[in-house]
């Protein structure tokens, strides 16, 4: 089956995905390469980042322009530090708080230097060293003992076999001990198997990186050791602040969230406007106006903010008219907010009351809004 035909597939890999911007990229590709990389860093960066400029991509004899969007609407100097970190085999960390685009980040990049993301450990409390080194078939283990046969690579073993990065997402949530299991990897690139021989081991081949992510705001993280943490250069990811370019990647986002589901909502400006100042507002606990509230505790994030706008679009999908009113984005607003701290009502409550009280009375959006999140709030408390 091919995965780029099949219709049932939710989610692809971005090289996958876009497919045709990294080979159209490749074609025209004529800087400077690191060893074993898919992409140059300049051709990296363009992926990264979208480009304004077409490329050419000849395929089967058949030639056709083709255009690079934007991945990551972020720093410039923040993705050439990222690539540089790659480029110069010390692991990178991408650090901030959830909802930044840590994982989004990690999974472009891997995608254009390695042209595979799916060298992926997801990092929890149940993380253990096996998931992270190897692990066995125990049929085979216990018929003919330890052999290569038997042996099962971990995402780490064929990354550092095939010259790939690897990705660790939320390293932090795994118990320290399981996260120094990394250090051997980062500082010698060698995988010993000490059961096939004192003298066996797995050696990293050119293009071998890892590409790590954390959150600093978050339950359940455990602290890395001072050993590890120098083996990383860290790059911290901001959140948005430019309103500009935060309705531009929640607008990006969701539309390409509605395409794979073949949706056609309509998603007019006002919602993607109050969407994007009521997040902005209870995330900072001020109002555009300048009115301060107490601050709400939940994670206010952009991907948060994406995340509501589609579980709307759904909504309305199933059982609205194919239009977001402020209706939905109430509904599901008040979920957002109340899952981490039952105590949010009351400071939803108050932004209600001192911010959007006022508001209401001069915009008829925002006094539906108003009205709804009102009878939401009636309901879970």
């Amino acid at each position: 089956m091919d995965p780029l035909t099949s219709k049932n597939i939710i989610r692809l890999p971005a090289e996958l995905k876009y497919r045709k911007e990294l080979m159209a990229l490749k074609q025209n590709d004529t800087y400077p390469k690191p060893p074993g990389w898919f992409l140059s860093p300049t051709m990296v960066e363009l992926y990264v980042l979208g480009s304004n400029k077409q490329f050419s991509l000849t395929t089967n004899g058949k030639t056709e322009k083709v255009s690079i969007t934007p991945k990551f609407f972020g720093s410039k100097d923040l993705i050439q530090k990222s690539i540089v970190t790659l480029a110069s085999r010390r692991a990178l960390m991408l650090i901030g708080e959830p909802g930044t685009g840590k994982s989004w980040l990690s999974e472009h990049l891997a995608a254009a230097i390695s042209g595979k993301s799916t060298n992926l450990i997801q990092g929890t409390a149940g993380t253990t060293e096996d998931q992270i080194r190897y692990t066995w078939n125990y049929a085979l283990l216990i018929a003919e003992g330890p052999s290569e046969q038997a042996l099962v690579p971990s995402p780490t073993m064929i990354a550092m076999r095939e010259g790939q990065l690897l990705r660790l997402e939320e390293l932090t949530r795994c118990p320290q001990e399981i996260q120094d299991t990394l250090i051997s990897v980062l500082s010698e690139k060698v995988l010993p198997v000490p059961e096939l021989g004192k003298d066996y081991y797995v050696t990293a081949n050119q293009g071998f990186n890892v590409i790590a992510t954390a959150n600093d705001r978050d339950r359940g993280v455990n602290e890395m050791s001072a050993a590890l943490k120098r083996r990383f250069n860290f790059i911290y990811i901001p959140v948005i602040n430019d309103p500009k370019i935060e309705r531009q990647i929640v607008e990006t986002r969701v539309q390409d969230m509605m395409e794979t589901l073949n949706f056609k909502i309509q998603i007019p400006d006002h919602i993607y406007s109050l969407v994007t100042t009521s997040f902005r507002e209870l995330r900072n606990g001020k109002s555009k106006q300048g009115q301060s509230f107490k601050k709400i505790s939940s994670v206010m994030s952009t991907s948060e903010e994406i995340s509501l706008l589609f579980d709307s679009c759904i909504h309305t999908q199933y059982f609205g008219k194919q239009k977001i009113t402020p209706r939905e984005i109430a509904l599901h607003l008040s979920e957002t907010i109340v899952k981490d701290d039952p105590q949010n009502i009351h400071k939803l409550q108050e932004y209600l009351d001192l911010v959007l009280s006022n508001r209401a009375r001069k915009d008829e959006i925002w006094k539906e809004f108003h009205r709804e999140l009102k009878k939401q709030l009636k309901l879970i408390r």
